[in-house]
């Protein structure tokens, strides 16, 4: 099943010391860091590559940031 994965941050603080090394790894597993995103600081930020749960949790680990991974039900 496909998977909508959502990334945002715990506080300003958080997406300050926490959005580079996330990119990073988006851009290490996915090839961008080019994803649509709110203009909200911080960021909602929408993976619409996908990820297995290894790559979710090296984001997930990241202190001060929220993942939520949303699974597509086949209908």
């Amino acid at each position: 099943m496909p998977k909508r994965i959502s990334i945002t941050f715990e506080s300003f603080d958080a997406w300050q010391n926490t959005q580079e090394e996330v990119n990073s790894i988006l851009r290490e597993l996915t090839g961008t860091d080019d994803y649509p995103s709110t203009m909200s600081i911080p960021p909602l930020i929408m993976v619409t590559d996908e990820l297995d749960e290894d790559d979710i949790e090296r984001v997930r680990y990241l202190d001060g940031v929220i993942v939520d991974v949303e699974e597509d039900e086949d209908n």
